[in-house]
């Protein structure tokens, strides 16, 4: 049982509870638009420091308010380290400066049960990319377990193989959410990085895996995130998913860095 620190907290986002919290409720409640009545499988979101992506990904998290959900998968990228496969925490707690939120050991061994599956705990231990995104839903949702999967590699086949066997656990459960962790292009000027993520945007919005892998292997859209938004997508088709509605897209430009070299934001729901 591994209770895992948070190792960017002061730095990505506040390290004081109060000052986390009410700048997460500021962020929701900058959000403008209704609230999806579609049936929610997967929310993307950001993961860079939140002074800078913290105003996209409050677009995703709010349509998560008042949801009776005790489930949450979160797919990340490893920034560190490229391997065949995911690493997941076999059980636990996973720690923010909000407090601490149950692994869920059931769900995790399971997956570890597989191929493709291991607990890489030098992978885990030094990831922003999923850590981030816990705040988040420690504020909007009322009570929850988590399963911390870090994706390894972008290999579409290997991504496929990762969503059928979360897929086929996540198929017995009432009440869940995956989060798909990804930042678009990075350090490019404004307007070039507005015209590489509208690419992306368009291949996720055809909700076609093979066709939003062409266009990042082609280089025409750029993904840190490439391996989760595959897998993800993959896990929520086979849950009966049908479609991907962008709810946000900005850059640090637009929030709070310089134009000359920008990264690219975005929110989004997958819905049934």
């Amino acid at each position: 049982m591994w209770r895992r620190e948070p190792v960017v907290a002061g730095s990505f986002y506040p390290s004081h509870p109060d000052k986390l919290m009410r700048d997460i409720d500021s962020y929701l409640a900058e959000v403008k638009g209704p609230s999806l009545k579609e049936d929610i499988v997967a929310l993307i979101s950001p993961h860079a420091g939140y002074v800078y992506s913290g105003h996209v990904a409050a677009y995703a998290y709010k349509q998560l308010i008042g949801k009776d959900i005790n489930l949450v998968v979160v797919m990340a990228p490893s920034h560190r380290a490229r391997f065949d496969g995911a690493s997941v925490i076999p059980g636990g707690s996973y720690i923010t400066p909000l407090g601490e939120v149950e692994i869920d050991k059931e769900v995790c061994e399971r997956l570890l049960a597989k191929k493709q599956f291991e607990f890489l705990r030098r992978v885990d231990e030094v990831e922003h990319s999923l850590e981030v995104q816990v705040p988040f839903l420690q504020r909007v949702l009322k009570s929850f377990t988590l399963v911390p999967i870090i994706i390894g590699c972008t290999d579409i086949e290997i991504c496929n193989f990762l969503a059928q066997s979360i897929a086929s656990i996540l198929k017995e459960k009432q009440s869940f959410v995956i989060i798909l962790s990804t930042d678009l292009s990075h350090y490019y000027s404004y307007n070039k990085a507005r015209s590489i993520d509208s690419e992306f945007i368009k291949a996720l919005e055809t909700f076609d895996e093979n066709e939003l892998y062409e266009v990042l292997s082609a280089g025409k859209a750029q993904a840190c995130g490439e391996g989760p938004v595959l897998t993800g997508i993959m896990t929520s088709k086979a849950l009966g998913a049908k479609a991907v509605r962008v709810l946000h897209y900005a850059t640090s430009g637009d929030t709070a860095g310089g134009k000359d070299q920008v990264v690219g934001y975005l929110a989004a729901a997958i819905t049934k």
